[in-house]
């Protein structure tokens, strides 16, 4: 009697042990083939979505399949946490071909493979033209861009010489990502123009009496003056050579730059504005940077050409005639002059059929 209760017992556990792994496997089959049946392609075209900072599966899912690149936001999410990508997924702006399974989108999420946008910079550009074009590319506001820019704080703590960035911001094409912040961006840019600044710059620099704010408020000026660059080098000479004798500068682009503007004709009111930045009214180099300066601008600042000359004067096709004493310099003056009235007397008449 005794050994047919063991018997019975043994028998009951074999019956709930197969129950238990028939239920498990059940299960097992259940969600997988619920996850197989809903990791199908579901997007017809290329879907774009950004995927916000700290972002958990239950929010990544419901974005994707709102945006139609996936078919469950919960197959989403108990397959990320299934195969162990749940906490390895990134934030970012991501482009999801047309029919990428479930797989697919979880592998690009894991592996952060973000949509990057090329931002190109343009040598001369100022800090505020700067903040306007990552604005324009939808990566930061202008205004957050500026306050960054203008953050006392930050401009010491990243040991810029200048009171702001203006300067610092080496124009290049950049790879931009959605979700970086103006912070993140400004950084990459400074890094980008430390990265230029080789010894033998520097050198140039010191050797022209310029330490790193000198040189490349130079180096701005140049930029924002001279539209052909093989001229760079002579119009370094001339600021140079003007400050030896102990002349202003008289740069028109340090007088439109006090004034918040990029281009245009200057009045005589214009030239005696009070700003600092005014060089027609005070000797020697401005208070910091008009402009952000290309290395062709940067080089020509450290390692000006050796000439005598003291004025320039720009004709109509952006290159200039340079003199050194004033009355070779009024000649050249009165005859761009002429030459830009013939100029505009010719271009309408060639405009006509």
């Amino acid at each position: 009697m005794k050994g047919i209760t063991v018997q019975w017992v043994l028998s009951k556990k074999t019956v709930f042990y197969s129950l238990l792994l028939g239920c498990v496997f059940l299960g097992s089959m259940t969600i997988f083939g619920g996850l197989y049946l809903w990791s199908g392609p579901a997007g017809e075209a290329e879907k774009t979505v950004v995927i916000p900072l700290h972002s958990g599966t239950i929010v990544i899912g419901e974005k994707l399949e709102q945006a139609g690149i996936i078919r469950s936001a919960e197959a989403f999410r108990v397959y990320a946490i299934l195969t162990g990508a749940a906490r390895r997924l990134k934030a970012g702006e991501y482009a999801f071909a047309p029919k990428s399974n479930l797989a697919q989108v979880v592998r690009k999420l894991e592996t952060g493979e973000v949509v990057r946008h090329a931002v190109t910079i343009p040598e001369g550009y100022t800090m505020g033209q700067i903040a306007q074009k990552l604005e324009q590319a939808g990566l930061v506001s202008a205004q957050d861009f500026l306050t960054v820019g203008t953050d006392a704080r930050l401009v010491k703590a990243w040991e810029i010489p200048g009171r702001t960035l203006e300067g610092f911001l080496f124009p290049d094409t950049y790879q931009f990502t959605k979700g970086m912040t103006a912070r993140q961006i400004a950084k990459q840019m400074v890094g980008q123009y430390r990265s230029k600044l080789s010894p033998e710059l520097i050198a140039g620099g010191k050797a022209q009496g310029a330490d790193l704010l000198k040189l490349t408020t130079m180096a701005s000026i140049i930029e924002r003056e001279v539209r052909a660059k093989p001229e760079q080098p002579v119009v370094a000479s001339v600021f140079y050579n003007r400050m030896k004798k102990r002349k202003r500068l008289e740069s028109c682009a340090t007088v439109l730059y006090s004034q918040g503007r990029i281009s245009g004709a200057l009045s005589l009111e214009d030239l005696e504005t009070q700003s600092p930045y005014n060089t027609y009214r005070h000797p020697g180099l401005p208070p910091g940077p008009i402009g952000n300066p290309g290395l062709n601008a940067l080089r020509a600042a450290a390692f000006p050409a050796q000439t005598e000359y003291l004025f320039f004067v720009v004709r109509p096709d952006g290159t200039h005639v340079f003199s050194e004493t004033f009355e070779e310099h009024k000649r050249a003056k009165w005859k761009q002059k002429r030459a830009r009235r013939r100029q505009l007397q010719l271009t309408p008449a060639a405009s006509q059929p």
